[in-house]
């Protein structure tokens, strides 16, 4: 499940789209310092009012917001090479209409005995389906694969955060008092899920039962209770895990002395891997293992390569590894990369990188940065000197 295939979901989360049905939600207030249910809702979509139908759709979009790999995960089911996973057979007969409710209550059960959250909080869950085209075929193909509409049945699980009301100072026209005001009232905070998920995942144009989405408000730091207990999947590395380990990889063959201008040609040719990728709509995401590193390091002027398998496998536990290259190649539509130590600290595009030296002169270090133009500083344009 590629960026592309969440936001083919995510962007038809809209009231009043035909090509969104939801059927039902389910919402289930839990004392949280109790672990008691005190409240279920069960009700079909179509009868809410237009403001609870946003509501609810905006909550749920946000399942499906945020950066692969560090909010939004693809996740496998544990030991599921048989199908025998018992989460995700509970997850598939959740999907059947008939089952949705008991389903989602025993969902429910094990939120709430296995996963702690401050305070009380809320569960939904919502049943739906999406009508999505089939990918356009090929230019001059009379075949009529473009009228092709399939079918995407899922359902959603959200945990939010329930927000006390604050309890203010009044004061009393007729009895000529001051009162405090304690309104008994609380607030779903409904556009800050806490973590969710949704089953199935999608790729091009079929359902895949064998993966769960989830989503975690925290970047780069899933629930592993959740991720175990509830939906009963293997944890894996995040971006910021997988971008770490790279880099240290590079560390031990490159050492940790290194040109600018290499690390620059190091992230180019990722990102050459990634555009190459994308132009031949690709739906696997591109990936770097072993010898596609040893590739690119060398591509880069990084000569002696000769430990990177050894370097691979302590770092990595295996030599059969692939990394995502969208999770350790930085943005290059930005200013994404940062240079900094106790004295300066500023971002560069990755590309600009080539520009940028460090150099020592009368046994001082200085940051030499090549520019086609005059640098401003609070609106100064600052003065030239002779290095």
């Amino acid at each position: 499940m590629n960026k592309n295939d969440v936001a083919s979901i995510r962007k038809e989360f809209k009231v009043d789209n035909t090509k969104l049905k939801i059927a039902e939600v389910v919402s289930i207030y839990v004392k949280g310092d109790l672990k008691q249910v005190i409240g279920i809702e069960k009700e079909y979509f179509e009868r809410m009012d237009a403001q609870k139908q946003d509501l609810y759709l905006k909550n749920f979009k946000k399942l499906l917001t945020g950066p692969l790999d560090a909010k939004v995960f693809e996740l496998e089911f544990t030991d599921n090479k048989l199908g025998q996973n018992p989460n995700q057979r509970a997850l598939i007969e959740t999907l059947q209409p008939h089952h949705f409710a008991k389903g989602t209550e025993e969902i429910a059960h094990r939120i709430i005995e296995n996963c702690h959250y401050e305070g009380d909080y809320m569960l939904t869950f919502l049943r739906g389906e999406v009508y999505k085209p089939s990918k356009r075929s090929s230019a001059g193909d009379d075949s009529g694969l473009d009228d092709v509409v399939f079918s995407f049945e899922f359902f959603m699980g959200s945990i939010n955060p329930v927000m006390l009301p604050k309890t203010a100072l009044k004061f009393d026209f007729e009895d000529r008092v001051f009162k405090a005001d304690i309104p008994m009232d609380v607030t779903i905070n409904l556009s800050a899920p806490l973590d969710g998920f949704m089953f199935p995942a999608w790729h091009d144009d079929a359902a895949d039962v064998n993966k769960v989405v989830y989503y975690s408000s925290k970047a780069n730091a899933p629930n592993p209770e959740f991720l175990s207990q509830v939906l009963g999947c293997d944890f894996q590395r995040t971006a910021q895990t997988e971008k770490e380990q790279f880099l240290e990889i590079v560390q031990e063959v490159a050492g940790k002395e290194i040109e600018a201008e290499k690390i620059a040609d190091i992230y180019e040719n990722l990102n050459t891997l990634i555009t190459r990728n994308e132009e031949e709509e690709n739906p696997e995401a591109a990936s770097v293992g072993v010898k596609d590193m040893e590739k690119i390091l060398q591509a880069s002027g990084v000569g002696n390569t000769q430990g990177l398998e050894t370097a691979f496998l302590k770092v990595t536990g295996t030599e059969k590894y692939e990394f995502k290259a969208a999770n350790i190649a930085p943005n290059f539509k930005g200013k994404s990369l940062k240079i900094e130590n106790n004295t300066v600290s500023i971002s560069v595009n990755p590309q600009d990188l080539r520009y940028i030296k460090q150099v020592k002169r009368d046994g001082k270090r200085y940051l030499l940065i090549e520019i086609d133009e005059t640098v401003n500083l609070e609106g100064f344009e600052l003065s030239t000197e002779t290095f």
